[in-house]
């Protein structure tokens, strides 16, 4: 695979597969829990969204950088990002990534407490893909 067959492959597993781990530092702990994500197809920069109030939002004003997987399952592709998060409120965002199934954490795209976490990556590995001798890094440095 060259490099443009694998960032295609990268976006893939980023359109097919939401569900993810989100890593956090939590002091000199790492935190993970699973998270919706999307992306604009355009570039790599992951999007998820959650409440002000969480630990996650502190995690990351404390230390910004993240730890994200998407994809795989046994024997299949997966990625693994190191990310820059950064918290956004803007409503144009807010309102482009909002759904129903948020309802379940925040009261509607109005809630004060409504963010969305931006992760811009600065490593992609791609692992595990069957067409590749072992892990294919990507930066963007």
């Amino acid at each position: 695979m060259d490099e443009l067959q694998i960032k295609t492959e990268i976006k893939r597993i980023m359109s097919e597969h939401r569900l993810g781990t989100l890593s956090t530092m939590k002091g000199d702990q790492p935190f993970a829990r699973y998270m919706i994500f999307r992306n604009d197809e355009e570039d790599f920069i992951l999007y998820t969204i959650s409440s002000k109030l969480t630990e996650k939002v502190q995690d990351i004003e404390k230390n910004n950088k993240v730890h994200i997987l998407l994809g795989g399952g046994f024997g299949k592709p997966f990625i693994d990002i190191v990310a820059v998060a950064t918290i956004h409120d803007e409503k144009e965002l807010k309102d482009r990534l909002w759904h129903e199934n948020f309802l379940k954490y925040l009261t509607g795209p109005e809630d004060p407490n409504y963010i969305v976490i931006r992760c811009e990556p600065k490593y992609i590995r791609l692992i595990s893909h069957p067409d590749l001798d072992g892990p294919y890094t990507i930066s963007f440095t």
